[in-house]
């Protein structure tokens, strides 16, 4: 029998289930009882189980935080993992059509999750339902792990592995970055620096809706007292500039909006940061207020508009995984507290102390204090292991892609959650980016692509 024929037999379920899911507004919120992450994240995990559960399979949700689904008989120590996950970022602003919809517009599927992970991870869970179908007999259990914090602090993995202490699957992949095979993954942090300050602040600046995402917006609002400069120099800088910053009046304070083009964290090159861009316009100012001099200071010396950190002498760099990024995801200036958050990539084979001791003594010379937020320690499979190896050869096969390569990213998947993973999919390199951004949207005939990957895949590592 061939799978890859036989799959291709549920596209048009798959679509559906994929709508149904993203249908699902599952940003994180406010935790309610038994729901740790808020409303909408239980309601998209439970909705993603139930569809193991329809689809014929052994389901069990972990107190609303993560989920698995079972297909085999094998021991937990032989075990194959595929994890994905269920929670979005925030939908962000400027969509052509409603995020939550799952409009299917000209053979493409919009909405927020259709990329980053609900539709690959359905994808994944009907290739695994074609092969309980088709009868073959696996020798390794497969479990689909599903979880519900992925994007905003994986609560759902330290939960799940940590204190449940679930087994770990003895290889794996997360349907979770792009092909070919995501072999290395930099070390993230996420860190705040903040300061509170004695009286309120005069200004306040807000911008950004997540640490991990490009900002694609941030209002400034000052004095009046700058106007005048504001308007001697604002066409100026804004005619060298694709993305430009508007100003108005209201309540008799002068409003600076900042705009620019959102992309997910990890490759900040891909936007365009309406933060740092507000704050290097900023530097072109004679400020007076001290506090908004301090800032504007800081990010003129140390942030800038670079994308590397070099200025913060954080430009790390090795072979296995590439250059750091760096990326101001999200500020808050008001009343008395001033808060800045940063994303950080670092390469696999330097530390999170080379990197925070950088950061600390330059924010410690503004009067700033660093703290951490969230991190996640590097990712890395050797490029000639059987797991590695095996999703190369099948990638190759089915695609025609033959002289492919593995890669080194640095977004950070489920794949460091365990061990011996690696991130297989789900983007193509046709495919565009954007993950994170609005307008994310699913090319319907990719999935073709996708199930024949993955039914291959888990049969492969399964048999």
């Amino acid at each position: 029998m061939n799978l890859q024929e036989l799959v291709l037999d549920y596209k048009n379920e798959v679509v559906k289930s994929i709508q149904d899911s993203v249908r699902i507004k599952s940003v994180q919120e406010e935790p309610l009882k038994g729901m740790p992450f808020g409303e909408g994240p239980a309601k998209a995990l439970e909705n993603m189980l139930d569809l193991g559960r329809r689809l014929g399979f052994e389901v069990t949700n972990f107190d609303n935080y993560a989920g698995h689904i079972d297909f085999g008989t094998g021991s937990d120590e032989e075990m194959i993992g595929i994890l994905g996950h269920v929670d979005v970022v925030p939908e962000g602003k400027g969509w052509d059509y409603p995020p939550y919809e799952a409009r299917i517009v000209d053979g493409k599927m919009y909405g927020r999750g259709v990329l980053d992970d609900k539709g690959p991870t359905i994808a994944a869970l009907y290739a695994l339902k074609a092969i309980k179908d088709s009868g073959v007999k696996l020798s390794k259990k497969v479990r689909v792990i599903v979880g519900a914090n992925e994007e905003t602090g994986w609560g759902c993995m330290n939960h799940y592995f940590g204190k449940l202490n679930m087994p770990q699957p003895a290889m794996s992949f997360t349907p979770d970055s792009s092909f070919p095979v995501t072999y290395a993954e930099k070390g993230i942090l996420h860190l705040m620096i903040s300061k509170e300050c004695s009286e309120n602040l005069n200004f306040s600046i807000n911008g950004g809706v997540a640490f991990n995402s490009v900002p694609d917006s941030a209002l400034g609002i000052f004095s009046l007292s700058i106007k005048d400069e504001v308007l001697l120099k604002l066409d100026k800088f804004n005619s060298e500039k694709e993305f430009k910053i508007s100003l108005s009046e209201k309540n008799e304070k002068l409003e600076l909006l900042s705009l620019g083009k959102a992309s997910h964290g990890a490759r900040p090159s891909n936007g365009y940061n309406a933060i740092t861009a507000l704050f290097h316009f900023l530097s072109t100012l004679n400020i007076e207020d001290l506090e908004l001099k301090n800032m504007v200071q800081f990010f003129n010396q140390y942030i800038k508009m670079e994308f590397s950190g070099k200025s913060l002498g954080i430009n790390f760099e090795d072979e296995p995984s590439g250059e750091l990024t760096l990326n101001i995801g999200k500020i808050e200036c008001q009343n008395n507290k001033i808060m800045f958050g940063f994303d950080i990539r670092y390469p696999v084979t330097f530390t999170k102390e080379q990197v925070i001791e950088e950061i600390d003594k330059r924010a410690k010379n503004t009067g700033l204090t660093l703290s951490i937020r969230s991190e996640k320690a590097p990712l890395y499979v050797p490029k000639d292991s059987f797991l590695v190896k095996t999703l190369m050869n099948i990638y190759k096969e089915i695609t025609g892609d033959i002289d492919a390569e593995p890669v080194s990213i640095g977004g950070g998947t489920y794949a460091r959650a365990v061990k011996n993973a690696v991130a297989f999919g789900a983007l193509l390199k046709d495919q565009e980016d954007n993950m994170h951004q609005k307008n994310e949207y699913l090319e319907i005939e990719k999935l073709d692509i996708w199930l024949k990957i993955y039914v291959q895949a888990i049969y492969d590592l399964a048999k």
